[in-house]
């Protein structure tokens, strides 16, 4: 087999290996790498016998000391001081470039001064860590290592350098981002403060009357007999400037009682001590706080739509039968449309209120509710609803 025949089988390995890291069959591409330096031993062995043989060919013996040649980089060249190592670099320096391209002598001397002469080995160290973490969701100490580290594409510290920033400067920002190399003198930057959701909006406590009790249950005495615009079941009789105790009709208050029962909420957190005392923010406070927001969310659902049971019966919740009087239930009024809102059933929602009622009235009404409102448009095409 000449020398061609060599490179190209070799080049064919590398292609091979290239294919195998893609799949992440690291094994395989090792493997393809072995081979293919060790057929760039034999290209470096002939083209070296080569040379010396036409170098003795035309040697001439000459008086003048010939100045010295710049020594040729062979395919595959291997430094003899550190076999390994050399060929090792030398596989991830050609597997990168075909992957990734030629660096230029620039960023070739900048990167080299940042990283060492082993920059394409530490970036497919990186790479290959960050392959089998995403698989596997496991790496050992040295992958991890290698995630940690700041590793630049060759475009990134041309940005840098270009925008400005010296070498000293980007190595610095890599070395405070590498522990052993100055992070860890450099102290995080740590907030005293909780990043979190805005809490979601609750609308009856706020427009509720609130009391206190240490009972079970609160009652109030209520008169029965009313109606629309009557409190009670009394009455008054028109008569004549001497009337007769005959014609005025007698007309008497009944009363009844109103009973509401207190239900109980619990909530439960385990906190251990040592987290008390070693956050840097007050941790009951925090908790406290959570339980606050989780209590108005879900007593506000509960105020709605709860059925009673073991829980406060809301406006809208399982009500039937009795329930569903004027006088301890909610009326309801038809939109119009078997499923949409009218802006005719809107009038009738506002007027089926009665007057007494309608100076401190709110709408009230869910998120998909108000859009459907907002969206009703006339008979032109304006909105119906205006602000203003």
């Amino acid at each position: 087999m000449n020398i061609e025949q060599l490179i190209a089988s070799a080049k064919s390995l590398l292609e091979e290996a290239d294919v195998a890291i893609e799949a992440g069959d690291l094994e395989l591409a090792a493997t393809k790498q072995a081979e293919a330096v060790a057929l760039g031993d034999t290209i470096k062995a002939i083209k070296t016998q080569n040379d010396m043989k036409e170098n003795l060919e035309t040697f001439v013996p000459e008086k003048k000391e010939a100045p010295k040649s710049k020594a040729v980089r062979m395919p595959f060249d291997v430094d003899d001081k550190d076999d390994e190592k050399e060929d090792v670099g030398l596989t991830e320096k050609s597997v990168y470039k075909m992957r990734y391209g030629d660096l230029d002598t620039a960023q070739e001397a900048v990167i080299g001064d940042l990283y060492g002469k082993d920059y394409m080995q530490k970036r497919s160290n990186q790479w290959s860590a960050f392959t089998k973490y995403i698989r596997t969701g496991k790496i050992n100490a040295r992958e991890e290592e290698a995630l940690s580290n700041i590793i630049l594409l060759p475009d990134a510290v041309s940005a840098q350098i270009k925008g400005g920033f010296s070498v000293s400067e980007v190595k610095a920002t890599l070395q405070e981002g590498i522990n052993d190399l100055g992070g860890y003198l450099v102290p995080e930057d740590y907030r005293v403060e909780i990043i979190k959701r805005m809490m979601g909006l609750t609308v009856v406590r706020g427009n509720a009357r609130q009391v206190s009790t240490i009972r079970d249950s609160a009652e109030w005495p209520k008169l029965e007999g009313g109606d629309s615009q009557y409190t009670s079941a009394v009455r008054v009789t028109w008569v004549d400037e001497l009337p007769a105790s005959a014609t005025v009709a007698e007309t008497s208050p009944t009363f009844g009682m109103y009973r509401i029962p207190v239900h109980t909420v619990m909530a439960r957190t385990d906190v251990s001590r040592n987290m008390l005392e070693d956050t840097p923010f007050n941790m009951l406070q925090v908790v406290a706080e959570l339980f606050s927001e989780a209590m108005a969310i879900d007593e506000d659902a509960k105020f709605l739509t709860g059925t009673g049971g073991g829980s406060p019966r809301g406006i809208l919740g399982n009500r039937t039968g009795a329930n569903q009087t004027p006088e301890t239930g909610i009326e309801s009024v038809v939109s119009g449309a078997a499923a949409a809102l009218t802006a005719d059933g809107l009038v009738d929602l506002a007027y089926g209120l009665h007057a007494q009622y309608r100076n401190n009235a709110k709408f009230i009404g869910a998120r998909l509710t108000h859009k459907a409102v907002r969206k009703l448009k006339d008979g032109i095409g304006d909105y119906l609803w205006q602000r203003g």
